[in-house]
């Protein structure tokens, strides 16, 4: 489905594509985490763009940042992902996939899997979900502070 005008889609609106039917390429993507209330973030790999030599370009991969470290696997089976972005930039990608690697630990505030998969895509660790609980952490302190 096209988006003729080229206006912004939202997520809710997002139309729903099967992985068979992406091209070649790197995705920043999202899933509905339902049990957490919050959003999963990953990098999805379609035709083995990374070039890693164990793995078939036929089988699309799934790059996040998991407790306790990044890790990969295969994109069948992991349920319905909503693709944000494809990542036009590979090759920076590739290297920041590396750096990304090398700080393996994960931290809910400053290393989480929207921070990893951000920073891949585009080279800015940031969470806007830590943003958005922040703003509330901070109204919710003023209004008790006001009361």
């Amino acid at each position: 489905m096209k988006n003729p005008k080229n206006l912004p889609v939202h997520p809710q609106e997002a139309p729903v594509i099967h992985i068979s039917r992406l091209i070649p390429g790197l995705y920043l993507i999202t899933q509905k985490c339902a049990n957490k209330g919050l959003d999963h973030y990953a990098i999805l790999d379609v035709g083995n763009r990374f070039g890693y030599r164990d793995l078939n370009p036929r089988c699309p991969v799934i790059f996040h940042q998991t407790p306790p470290h990044p890790r990969r696997e295969l994109a069948i089976g992991t349920g319905s992902w909503q693709i944000l972005a494809k990542i036009l930039d590979e090759s920076h990608a590739w290297d920041r996939l590396n750096e990304a690697c090398t700080n393996p630990h994960y931290n809910a505030l400053n290393n989480n899997c929207e921070h990893f998969a951000r920073y891949v895509a585009t080279g800015t660790r940031e969470s806007h979900q830590v943003q958005v609980v922040g703003v509330l952490a901070a109204i919710v302190g003023l209004v008790l502070a006001a009361s």
